[in-house]
């Protein structure tokens, strides 16, 4: 019955994703690029902003969350390799590893956190979004490349972190965003009512771009399998080493079973590094992630 419920609680998010795929499809000679400028620059970055903002993290809160992903990072490096060692897999480890390191767990894990938990813990979502970002995209994207100066470059470049770092010093000090003026409160609170739906028909969009070939099959089911089944039961064993409270658990051990994140696709488009197994990846794992969400928040509910 659970996972019915929870089926039922994130399907909406889902058939807007879809919308977003038709749309692309439909109006497939239109370029979305700015539609992924407004979502990282304004969508994403507000909602992280006032999430944080209105609900700043504790230090134990950001360490217990970096531990724990530090142990998932460090795995999406060993596994690819273990993989590549026995030849269970034929792709590159640099891609593997990053497809395994990388939730979707900002666009995608924002609205179902707040399906399943509440609005008022997607501030706990940020926090793992926030680490998980700053290290695949500077080790992560080393790994990926071999080049220590793109990596570092790029963690600077993250639009949230900045977003996060002003939100969470504001909030901290006691500087609320919701006690800003009308002419500045209003617009932030509509970008922020709206973001949801945005980042959601992106991803739609975005999918609808992605150019699918099946020859790479074999390694994205198995990396599949490793990113939406394994690697959140590892996640539910860390939590409870952790100790951290049953939401806080629940919500790192969903953002650890989100899909593959998109910007595995834009980023193995970008540098030409086997763009048809990111974009399969990223297009499996969120199509199967409809089933294994549910099936996740049935499993940490038993535990």
């Amino acid at each position: 019955m659970l996972f019915f419920l929870t089926l039922f609680k994130i399907l909406p998010l889902f058939l807007i994703i879809l919308l977003g795929y038709v749309l692309g499809k439909v109006f497939f000679d239109l370029d979305n690029k700015i539609l992924n400028k407004i979502t990282i620059w304004i969508a994403g970055n507000v909602l992280a902003f006032t999430a944080i903002n209105s609900n700043p993290p504790s230090f134990n809160e950001l360490k217990a969350y970096f531990l724990g992903y530090v142990v998932i990072f460090v795995l999406a490096i060993i596994v690819p390799y273990i993989l590549k060692k026995f030849g269970l897999i034929k792709a590159e480890r640099g891609i593997i590893s990053f497809a395994l390191m990388f939730s979707n767990g900002g666009y995608l894990g924002y609205p179902v956190v707040g399906a399943l938990f509440g609005d008022e813990y997607i501030s706990k979502a940020v926090i793992y979004v926030i680490v998980m970002t700053i290290l695949s995209f500077s080790i992560g994207i080393i790994i990926l490349t071999g080049n220590i100066k793109k990596g570092l470059t790029n963690m600077l470049k993250l639009p949230m972190l900045w977003g996060f770092l002003i939100g969470w010093l504001l909030g901290a000090n006691g500087l609320f965003w919701d006690n800003l003026p009308f002419v500045l409160y209003e617009p932030l609170k509509m970008i922020k009512d709206a973001s949801i739906v945005i980042i959601l028909i992106n991803i739609g969009v975005s999918l609808s771009r992605i150019k699918i070939k099946i020859y790479d099959l074999y390694d994205t089911i198995l990396t599949t399998i490793f990113k939406l089944i394994l690697f959140p039961i590892i996640a539910v064993f860390l939590v409870k080493y952790l100790k951290l409270d049953p939401i806080l658990a629940g919500i790192f051990v969903i953002e650890v079973g989100m899909p593959v994140g998109m910007n595995v696709s834009f980023i193995t488009e970008e540098l030409n590094i086997n763009p048809a197994l990111g974009n399969l990846l990223v297009f499996i794992s969120t199509i199967l992630s409809v089933l294994t969400v549910p099936l996740l928040y049935y499993f940490i509910t038993l535990i």
